[in-house]
C-alpha cells in the first residue's frame, strides 16, 4: 500500500467506529435482501448516497476545464510504478513523468482535467482493489459502501 513505516494503521472490521462518527453508510444500508455488491455498483456509478456524487463521476469522463490534475497525475504515477494497468504516463528512468498521453487530447489538452483522465485513475484504483480484494475487502459486507476512512 506504499504506507511509510512510521505510519500506524488501525482497522475496524465492523465499521462501527465510522458509524458512530456519522459517516455515510451508502445506498440502502439496512436492506439485507439487496446484495452489497449491487449497493456498491449503485454508489459507484454516482446514483446512491452520498447524494451529489453523480456530477463528480461524470466529470471523470467528460473532463473539467478549470479542474486541477496534479493530484491525478501523482496517483497515476504511483500506480504505474506499482505496475498497475492502464498506463497513460511515460515515466523516465528515475520514475518522474516524462509525458502524459492526455496532453494530446484533441480540443481539451489544455484543460485542468482532460476527458477520461480522472476516470483512468479511478480504473487503476479499482483494478488494484479487485486484485487485492481478499486482503483489502471488508469482513463485514455492510462496510462495502460505507464511507469514512478516519484519521
Amino acid at each position: 500500500l506504499d504506507v511509510p513505516d512510521d505510519v500506524e494503521l488501525f482497522s475496524d472490521p465492523t465499521g462501527e467506529a465510522g458509524r458512530k462518527f456519522g459517516v455515510s453508510r451508502g445506498f440502502r444500508p439496512d436492506d439485507d435482501a439487496l446484495s452489497p455488491y449491487v449497493k456498491l455498483f449503485v454508489v459507484g456509478i454516482g446514483l446512491g448516497p452520498p447524494w451529489g456524487t453523480l456530477l463528480p463521476v461524470l466529470r471523470g469522463y467528460v473532463g473539467a476545464p478549470s479542474g486541477k490534475r496534479d493530484w491525478i497525475e501523482a496517483c497515476m504515477q504511483q500506480a504505474q510504478r506499482a505496475g498497475r494497468f492502464p498506463q497513460p504516463l511515460e515515466l523516465a528512468a528515475d520514475g518522474s513523468i516524462a509525458k502524459n498521453r492526455f496532453d494530446d487530447t484533441p480540443l481539451a489538452s489544455d484543460w485542468g482535467v482532460r476527458p477520461f483522465e480522472l476516470a483512468t485513475m479511478r480504473l487503476q484504483n479499482l483494478i488494484m482493489q479487485i486484485s487485492r480484494y481478499g486482503e483489502l475487502g471488508p469482513k463485514d459486507p455492510r462496510c462495502l459502501t460505507q464511507l469514512g476512512g478516519m484519521v
